[in-house]
């Protein structure tokens, strides 16, 4: 019979030493991880679904307003307003503006956006605003995540079903699980050989549908612009490319990518007369309209039901978002001037304009009421959305509701 062994003392000593250092070490993991720098605080109770508004209502007046300097345009998802501002994302309720949940970072949020009833938070690392969390609007709890190489700045927007984050140097389309359905540009280090690490154009402007990214750029040695357009493909880091020369216009010309609706883009150009020219995925140029003066700094585009709203400054030019085809524009009218793009509220359109709303049939662009509201002068587009009976307002890093 084999004699069992026996623990010495040294034995004893050093097992109590390696349960120390793996002690040490968990909590040191522990102690520099995302976890220990991050609050999630979830809903108490699912957050109910929105009741579509019946009518426009005949007044508005401010319910309650939150700081919201990480969003761009007011955000509804999972029945929930979302707001981000520092490092905190709160879901609120539309029509209180109570906090509902709330998530947050030990960094300084690069911006806010939504996918599906997802919120979509972005925070920086060494490696740019390339740290994605996603939180369950309905609940606060956390969905997926990635991380990747991004640009130290980068502006976020949404179809709804797909996140752009696009900076000066790369861009990334995402799936709501998060996946990338196209990246482009800069790295910073190749992945494939061949494949640059540094970036050979500067993107000025860029927008997305769930089918296509389209972006202007201004290229080393090339006087004008170029407009590419980038289709997914198997691999996501190779998307088919389309260059669409635009000869004439200038890299310091103000031009801008207006719209993607499926694979038809819409590009304002200064030069040589100001027109939003209608792009299809062969690069043909299939539609034209002037806009009749340059457009402001913050022209601004927002998705209002089947409707695509650009607000050039002054007007607001109406297109549809089968195949982008212009429907009509809204001029200033007397001392009402439009202060952003619209928003759909029970089949009409609603217009922020300088003494409160113009209401509008939005199949024809009549104008049917005028809702008063005394509103402060702003130094950036209103831009409007509703959240059910609920009519919100971004007014720069503040989001306004009204009611």
């Amino acid at each position: 019979m084999v004699k069992p062994e026996r623990r010495t003392r040294t034995d004893v000593l050093v097992a109590v030493a390696i349960a120390a250092v793996v002690a040490v070490t968990a909590g040191l993991v522990w102690w520099t991880s995302d976890a220990r720098a991050t609050l999630s605080r979830p809903a108490a109770a699912p957050v109910p679904d929105l009741k579509p508004a019946a009518a426009v209502p005949a007044a508005l007046r401010p319910l309650w307003n939150a700081s919201s300097a990480k969003t761009t345009t007011p955000i509804v998802a999972g029945g929930a307003v979302i707001t981000g501002d520092g490092r905190t994302v709160e879901g609120r309720d539309p029509a209180t503006g109570d906090p509902l949940w709330a998530y947050a970072r030990d960094l300084d949020l690069c911006g806010v956006s939504y996918v599906y009833q997802y919120a979509v938070a972005v925070y920086p690392d060494a490696r740019g605003c390339g740290q994605v969390s996603t939180i369950d609007a309905k609940t606060g709890l956390r969905g997926p995540a990635r991380t990747s190489y991004a640009d130290a700045e980068v502006t976020l927007s949404s179809d709804g079903t797909t996140v752009l984050s696009a900076g000066e140097n790369r861009l990334e389309l995402w799936r709501s699980d998060m996946v990338r359905m196209i990246s482009y540009g800069a790295l910073d280090a190749p992945i494939k050989p061949g494949t640059p690490a540094t970036p050979l154009c500067r993107f000025v402007s860029t927008q997305a549908s769930s089918s296509a990214v389209s972006l202007l750029e201004a290229c080393p040695g090339q006087a004008d612009l170029r407009l590419t357009l980038l289709r997914p493909a198997d691999d996501e880091d190779a998307p088919e490319l389309k260059y669409v020369p635009q000869p004439g216009v200038a890299k310091d010309s103000d031009a801008r990518v207006v719209a993607v609706a499926d694979t038809t883009t819409a590009v304002y150009v200064p030069t040589p007369a100001p027109t939003v020219h209608v792009v299809d995925d062969t690069g043909a140029t299939v539609a034209s309209t002037e806009v009749g003066r340059a457009v402001s700094a913050q022209a601004t585009a927002s998705r209002a039901g089947d409707l695509i709203t650009w607000w050039t400054g002054d007007s607001v030019m109406v297109f549809s978002v089968n195949g982008l085809r212009y429907l009509y524009t809204i001029a200033p009218a007397g001392p009402n001037v439009p202060l952003g793009p619209g928003t759909v509220m029970a089949g009409k359109l609603l217009v922020p304009v300088t003494s409160g709303y113009d209401v509008f049939d939005a199949q024809t662009g009549r104008g049917e009421r005028h809702i008063a509201l005394d509103r402060p002068d702003a130094s950036t587009p209103v831009v409007p959305a509703v959240a059910g009976a609920t009519v919100l307002e971004q007014r720069g890093g503040e989001l306004v509701a009204l009611g």
